[in-house]
């Protein structure tokens, strides 16, 4: 007789070794985590594909039972692969005993081996597949969430909460920040929210807006300055804030170049160091305004009240001050070359240092006005009032002057 202890006894022994192995492993590693905290195993969860990560969504499921359904196959045809292994190396017993029968041994070496083979096929057609459907489906997850988040924050932003309203600003700021797709419509929400809910804060004269409102302002003007958008720090806030009343805002250092502001209450608003080049700021009320060393170049201007206002140091060149009020304000060392002012009212305008190139002053009142060493070269001054004004060390090389001026 043949006798098969030694051979059976070694396939019982790889069984309980292997799975006895398995054991140990998952109860010393939820041993080290409870001891040792998350951080150990944290950038092992980052390293795995995110479909394998607890928890799972119900688009999940398919790809992590393709990749269980893999190694199941795998592990099947690594172990039937062994088992035909060893059962072609007879033990000392069968070595005794003489030569299995051999049409009985071959046959069962084939199974195994056809098993094993068809095993592994099985398992790299799984993975295949489990990859295939992984990289197919990689983008409609990442987009499914932020349609989501995005519309829930649109939502939150009726909310008679204002800390409920302040998540929802801060939510949609960074999906501005990240989203391409949802960029300017994002924008867009922003600017209606400030337009819409400035009139409900009730903002005190020359106070403070209220605090949504001031940080939905802050995000207009900011969000595309973040280094990890592809339009960079070139891009401008093209948006509509119409006769917004935000008096006292803060907007310093704030890119709002082309933004539409007409009619728009600012007075008393910081906008130190802000872009607001070719902004459309006509009729707007910048009464004491804080405008140093801001970039007004080709702003437009128009008939808008700039008395008392803060501009010295600020870029004005090639601005529409038509008729605007200027009034004591402080325009000391700005550049006001080739900026319109006809019958603007500088009267009291302090304009030490002025750049005034080229400037249209025609018909302007500038009574009382201090224009020492400022730059009139080739200004037109025909029928400006110049009573009382200051020109001492004034370069008035190449202006333009006549019967009307006084």
């Amino acid at each position: 007789m043949v006798t098969v202890t030694t051979r059976q006894a070694r396939l019982r022994r790889i069984l309980i070794w292997s799975i006895g192995a398995v054991v140990l492993t998952v109860i010393a590693t939820v041993t080290f985590s409870l001891l040792a905290g998350p951080a150990w195993w944290r950038p092992v969860l980052e390293w795995l594909p995110a479909y394998l990560v607890p928890p799972y969504s119900t688009a999940d499921l398919p790809p992590l039972a393709l990749t269980a359904l893999a190694a199941a196959a795998l592990v099947v045809a690594a172990g039937r692969r062994v088992a035909s292994r060893l059962r072609t190396r007879p033990g000392p017993d069968e070595i005794e005993a003489g030569p299995p029968e051999e049409s009985a041994g071959s046959g069962r070496r084939m199974l195994l081996q056809r098993m094993g083979t068809w095993g592994l096929v099985l398992g790299l057609v799984l993975a295949a597949g489990g990859l295939a459907y992984i990289t197919g489906s990689m983008e409609a997850p990442r987009e499914e969430p932020v349609v989501t988040t995005y519309t829930q924050a649109v939502e939150r932003l009726g909310s008679a909460k204002i800390e409920v309203r302040m998540d929802a600003i801060h939510t949609l700021r960074r999906l501005a920040q990240d989203s391409q797709r949802d960029r300017v419509t994002t924008v867009d929400v922003m600017a209606t929210y400030v337009r819409e809910h400035e009139s409900m804060s009730k903002a005190r004269s020359l106070g403070q807006p209220a605090t949504d409102v001031q940080m939905a302002l802050t995000v207009l003007g900011s969000v595309y300055d973040a280094a990890n958008t592809e339009l960079g720090h070139d891009w401008v806030c093209v948006c509509d804030l119409a006769r917004i009343r935000v008096p006292g805002a803060d907007l310093s250092g704030l890119n709002l170049g082309t933004a539409v502001l007409t009619r728009a209450d600012l007075r008393g608003a910081r906008l130190s160091g802000a872009n607001l080049d070719h902004a459309d700021l006509s009729g707007a009320d910048l009464h004491g305004a804080y405008l140093n060393s801001t970039d007004l170049s080709y702003a437009v201007l128009f008939t808008a009240d700039l008395g008392g206002a803060h501009l010295n140091g600020a870029d004005l060149s090639g601005a529409d001050l038509f008729e605007a009020n200027l009034r004591k304000a402080d325009l000391s060392s700005a550049d006001l070359s080739g900026v319109d002012l006809f019958n603007a009212d500088l009267r009291g305008a302090d304009l030490r240092g002025a750049d005034l190139r080229g400037a249209n002053l025609s018909g302007a009142d500038l009574r009382g006005a201090d224009l020492r060493k400022a730059i009139l070269r080739g200004a037109d001054l025909k029928g400006a009032n110049l009573t009382g004004a200051d020109l001492t060390g004034a370069d008035l090389k190449g202006a333009k002057t006549g019967g009307e001026t006084r």
